[in-house]
């Protein structure tokens, strides 16, 4: 005690001790913030990430994780990215900013049967800017965003191949109070495809499982698409309706399809293939027909589309096999 007493009397103590004071607590600030970013890269190798290399960095005011080579592998799912680096702040934990530095590559390991089989649909999306933003909680995620600029997809879907491109991609997500789904956002702007088929825009509001986020959709989920809106050229479309995931490998549902132009939509029909140039008559007419009965012009169309027994129906065509959700 007299040691104790006599050091706390030295003259020279007090012209020290604020700087060991402060070297104490920047010790100590730093075992804390180094214990939380341990903790949270090894929360996300539980949930499947594994990387090449990972650098921790942003001491004191936030926790950045540099992820070299990110791959994630869960529930017949793959997804790789070259970079990405995810931001948390200390004192609102709950929220995380990611950056992808690189083109993302998704890859389905189950065939229809619900097999494995690598290879069966695999993607590539290739952006420049582009931000994702994440709030969750002790339950899941909150709220959800994800915003790309020049996006590019491409790839193949049970084997048939697919590329298209957009100006703007936003996709946003929102848990709904007290349940087990989501609300979920997606549009894009300027989308075209590689056979130069251009839609101007293209939003959907729907509502979504929750368990989605974490795990492969299943055979009887369904989705709630609550307005659907596309553009291209004269045609506008609004969509409001419901689909099922089928046990069989398609969906099924029925959707209520307003269309604003009526010569547009028997354009598009014959442009898409859809419609041979032989039907557009009886298909003009069949379409007048159920507008006059409806109550409907020439310039606004309401028509069911159904997705029943791996076949799409427009009002009284049968244009296309449904399309498969496995």
């Amino acid at each position: 005690m007299r040691a104790l007493y006599e050091l706390l009397n030295h003259k020279r103590f007090w012209l020290f001790a604020p700087f060991v004071g402060l070297l104490a607590l920047v010790l100590l600030t730093y075992g804390l913030w180094n214990i939380a970013a341990t903790r949270i890269s090894d929360q996300l190798a539980a949930q499947g990430l594994s990387w090449q290399s990972l650098d921790r960095q942003g001491y004191p005011a936030r926790i950045t994780l540099d992820i070299q080579a990110p791959r994630l592998r869960r529930d017949g799912f793959l997804w790789q990215n070259s970079r990405t680096t995810a931001t948390l702040m200390p004192f609102n934990h709950r929220h995380a900013v990611f950056d992808f530095r690189g083109a993302h590559y998704f890859e389905g390991l189950q065939n229809k049967a619900g097999q494995n089989e690598t290879g069966q649909n695999k993607a590539s999306l290739a952006h420049d800017g582009n931000l994702m933003s994440l709030v969750h909680d002790a339950d899941g995620i909150v709220r959800g965003s994800f915003e790309a600029q020049a996006p590019r997809l491409s790839g193949q879907w049970n084997s048939t191949p697919f590329d298209m491109q957009a100006q703007v991609l936003g996709v946003h997500l929102q848990r709904q109070d007290d349940t087990r789904r989501l609300n979920a956002a997606l549009v894009l702007k300027q989308l075209r495809f590689a056979n130069n088929q251009a839609v101007a825009r293209f939003d959907v509001l729907s509502e979504i499982p929750r368990r989605w986020i974490q795990n492969a959709p299943q055979a009887n989920d369904r989705i709630k698409l609550q307005r659907v809106t596309i553009e291209r050229g004269a045609l506008t479309v609004i969509a409001r309706g419901s689909l099922k995931l089928a046990a069989d490998g398609f969906f099924e549902g029925k959707l209520d399809m307003d269309f604003l132009s009526q010569t547009a939509l028997l354009d598009a029909l014959e442009e898409f293939g859809l419609l041979e140039k032989s039907q557009r008559r009886r298909a003009a007419f069949l379409f007048g027909l159920g507008a006059a009965l409806g109550g409907d012009t020439q310039d606004r169309l309401s028509v069911p589309l159904v997705l029943r027994n791996g076949r799409v129906l427009l009002g009284p065509l049968n244009v296309a096999q449904a399309p498969r959700w496995r």
